[in-house]
Formats: C-alpha cells, sequence, structure tokens
C-alpha cells in the first residue's frame, strides 16, 4: 500500500512539474466555455421558435390560450414528425431548453457533452502522456525494481482515475458557476407567457450519475492511451491519429466505442433540443457501462507486461 502511495504521489508530481496540470486546466475551462455556450445557443433558440411559432398563431387569428392548454402529441418516426399542436410542443421544448442554462440543468448538459465528446480526448491524451514519460526519459529502469509488480500496475491507473475525477468535479463546479452569468442573459430573453410552464431541470442523482459515468469513461479511454503509449512510446502520432478517428470516421457498428459511450449514457445523459444522440443495437445502458469498465481493466493489465519489457529494455 505505502509502495502504491509513493508511486501515485509520484506520478501527480510529474503532472504539476511538466505543467500538463496548466493542460488540463484550460481544457476544463474550454469546455466549460463551450458548454455553456451551447446551452445558452439552444436555450434561445428553443424560445426564439416558440415565440415565432407565437406570432404565427397570433398573425392568424388562433385562440393562443386554448392552445397552450391543449397538450401537444407527436407521432410518426424520427425523421418525419407529425406534431398536432406546433404552439404548445415549442413551448414544451423552451421551457425544458431553459433548465440546461440553471443550476443542475447546466452542470448535467455539460457533463453529458464532455463524456460523449470530450474526456474521451482529455483522458486519452492524459494517458498517453503519462504512459510515455517514464519510457522516453528511460526513469522506468529504476522505478520498476523500487516499486514492483504491484505499485507499477495500480499508481498509474489510479492517478489517472483520480485525475479525471478532479477535472469531472472542476468541470461540474466551473459549469454551475457560469450558469450565474448564462441564466439571467437567458431568461431575459424568455416570453412572460414560459413562466407558468416552468419545469425543473434533472435532479443531483442523476447529475451525480452523469459525473460518475464521465469519470468512467475518461478512465476508461486515459487507461487506453496509457497502453498505447507504453507501446508506441510516440504522443504525436498517436494522439493524431486518436482524434481523426474518433472524430471523422464514420460509426463502425454497434461495438464501436463511440456507440458504447452513446449506450451507456443512454436514460441518464441530459441533452435538449435536436441533438439526441442514438444508439445502434442494444439498448441496454448496462452493457454500455461494462464496456466502458472492461476497456479500463484490460487496457490496465496489458500494460504492465509491456512496462516490464521497457524496464529491462529501456532505451529499446
Amino acid at each position: 500500500m505505502q509502495t502504491m502511495l509513493r508511486e501515485t504521489r509520484r506520478e501527480f508530481r510529474w503532472i504539476t512539474s511538466s505543467r500538463l496540470v496548466l493542460v488540463l486546466a484550460g481544457a476544463v475551462l474550454a469546455i466549460t466555455a463551450w458548454g455553456a455556450l451551447s446551452g445558452a445557443t439552444s436555450a434561445l433558440n428553443l424560445v426564439g421558435q416558440f415565440q415565432s411559432t407565437l406570432h404565427d398563431y397570433q398573425e392568424n387569428g388562433e385562440d393562443i390560450a386554448k392552445a397552450l392548454a391543449t397538450p401537444s402529441e407527436v407521432s410518426g418516426t424520427a425523421e418525419q414528425q407529425n406534431i398536432s399542436n406546433p404552439l404548445r410542443y415549442d413551448l414544451d421544448q423552451a421551457v425544458q431548453g431553459l433548465t440546461q442554462v440553471t443550476g443542475m440543468g447546466a452542470v448535467a448538459s455539460t457533463l453529458s457533452l464532455s463524456a460523449l465528446v470530450f474526456f474521451p480526448v482529455v483522458g486519452f491524451a492524459l494517458g498517453l502522456f503519462m504512459g510515455t514519460h517514464d519510457t522516453r526519459s528511460g526513469s522506468i529502469a529504476f522505478r520498476w525494481p523500487q516499486s514492483g509488480l504491484r505499485g507499477s500496475a495500480t499508481s498509474k491507473p489510479l492517478a489517472l482515475l483520480l485525475t479525471m475525477l478532479m477535472v469531472g468535479v472542476a468541470t461540474a463546479a466551473l459549469s454551475a458557476a457560469a450558469s450565474l452569468i448564462t441564466t439571467p442573459i437567458v431568461i431575459g430573453q424568455a416570453d412572460a407567457l414560459l413562466e407558468p410552464f416552468s419545469v425543473d431541470g434533472p435532479s443531483f442523482s442523476r447529475t451525480f450519475a452523469i459525473l460518475l459515468l464521465s469519470v468512467l469513461i475518461g478512465t476508461a479511454f486515459a487507461c487506453f492511451g496509457l497502453l498505447v503509449g507504453v507501446v508506441t512510446r510516440n504522443r504525436t502520432i498517436s494522439l493524431t491519429s486518436f482524434v481523426l478517428l474518433y472524430f471523422l470516421v464514420p460509426m463502425l457498428g454497434a461495438a464501436d466505442p463511440r456507440n458504447m459511450i452513446s449506450l451507456a449514457g443512454n436514460g441518464v445523459f441530459y441533452f435538449v433540443g435536436q441533438f439526441r444522440p442514438q444508439t445502434l443495437g442494444e439498448h441496454d445502458p448496462s452493457l454500455g457501462i461494462l464496456t466502458m469498465a472492461l476497456l479500463l481493466v484490460l487496457s490496465a493489465v496489458a500494460a504492465v507486461p509491456v512496462w516490464r519489457m521497457r524496464a529491462r529494455l529501456p532505451s529499446a
């Protein structure tokens, strides 16, 4: 236990001394800004859509009160929807959109976006750099005899888990703080007709579940990046290849890790508006969660024999 803690502290000292902590801080700020901007833009667009539909109803002499009091029914497919009451539908979408800029809604929507888009890349880059700094410098040759198999096998994954946890918590805290700025701006543009129909955002338990899920996803890709870093000892090509594959290559099927992320968050992630991640194949979130956990464990375990080889041949 003492060896594991000592080696974990050593990894955090490296994160600090290498200024990777500044890169992570910059990433958190960028993610928070992106989440706040996208949430506010989405909410304003939904409010604007409602105001536009309301204007059309008023021009046509429709009974506004009756339309707002009548629930809207949606039928058809996702590609072609039939909406029985467009005004009430747009109102429901608008009041739902407002939740993503206030309190828990802002945190939940930003963490959901992070789990799907940002944390896999941040985690992979973190693991990649953590997996290369020992092998590139050759320090693994004397760290392995000092720490042994248990220390080496557990300290880096543990450091990755704790780091992604701190990244997730920091993102949540800054998102809540950013909502104090975006909420007055967005609410000021909302129509007074929306107030009686306001709804609550996601619960604390759901938001906490999104936080844990985003940390799991980030850590899983961090451990995968750790394995890639230990094997290749290359940062630039590995990171560039991962980013291009993650964002540019079309979905390869139900087993695609990106589909598994959407599957893991099915029914938990908080997205409002038109953007709703679609899953391929199964719809059981437990399968996606299990896949992320397996990616984490298998990547961490597979890195151990490679470390042993690097310890014997540090310059290979």
